[in-house]
């Protein structure tokens, strides 16, 4: 048994390159924006186009309770429930998660994809992106609201 450098190499190189696998579906976005103030979750199909959209005060909260992390949570839980009462799980082959700004919602929803609520769509994750707006310069922000 012949143990050369170049034998041991040529056992780990492929002589398969990228274009020769099949592309990948367009996926499912499921958008989670993170306010401060509010949590917002949308799943659009492939098309982009919106399957299901709500929002905490959809599920039943009002005011300064719709920014916590306890409503972003029923929010999260509440989506994940739709989709498997709907039936979409068959439809959904591959999501990407859009995640944007940094408010409560975003931990909230991150930890129910990683809990029992998203054990049906954690396999079927391809990405992750952030498109929260970054600001360069610009306009001046509008001032910060006081609540009291």
């Amino acid at each position: 048994m012949n143990r050369s450098p170049t034998s041991t190499a040529s056992l780990y190189s492929s002589d398969r390159s990228l274009a020769d696998y099949p592309p990948l579906p367009p996926p499912h976005h499921l958008h989670i924006y993170a306010t401060r103030h509010n949590t917002h979750i949308t799943l659009t199909a492939p098309s982009r186009d919106p399957i299901i959209s709500v929002s905490c005060g959809n599920i039943g909260f009002r005011k300064a309770a719709r920014g916590t992390y306890d409503a972003a949570y029923q929010l999260g839980a509440y989506v994940m429930g739709r989709i498997q009462q709907q039936g979409l799980l068959a439809q959904i082959q591959h999501l990407e998660v859009v995640l944007r700004d940094f408010g409560p919602g975003r931990e909230a929803v991150s930890k129910i994809l990683l809990g029992s609520e998203g054990r049906n769509l954690r396999g079927r994750v391809v990405r992750v992106s952030d498109s929260t707006r970054l600001k360069f310069g610009g306009t001046r922000s509008k001032k910060p609201r006081r609540l009291g």
